[in-house]
């Protein structure tokens, strides 16, 4: 059941990856700094943590937060129907090694 969850995650994550990328563009690129290979590959396994840690909790969904990893620092967005889901995500991102800052941006519905 990990592993399965774990799997999901990582697709999760992956997808989210690739759909920032398109979305971003080639002007994203251009104000960026160039991340290392090991800096992206870092960032990449704490937004898998995270995605994997939201889907192992029960009231959190997966699918309706969009999480994004730079320099450690975990980027959340997305819309909840609590406020108390939003506290929980962040608090869950708080927690997962390698985490320096989250940058909560979750929105609550109806809010």
């Amino acid at each position: 059941m990990k592993l399965r969850t774990l799997l999901a995650a990582c697709t999760l994550g992956a997808a989210a990856m690739a759909q920032m990328s398109i979305a971003a563009g080639p002007a994203a690129e251009a104000q960026a700094p160039a991340q290392s290979a090991g800096e992206y590959a870092s960032d990449a396994l704490v937004t898998g943590k995270v995605k994997a840690a939201f889907v192992a909790e029960k009231n959190l969904s997966a699918l309706d937060i969009a999480v994004q990893t730079r320099d450690g620092v975990v980027h959340l967005g997305g819309e909840v129907d609590e406020a108390a889901q939003r506290e929980a995500a962040e608090r869950v991102a708080r927690g997962i090694e390698g985490v320096k800052g989250v940058e909560n941006e979750i929105k609550v519905k109806g809010n």
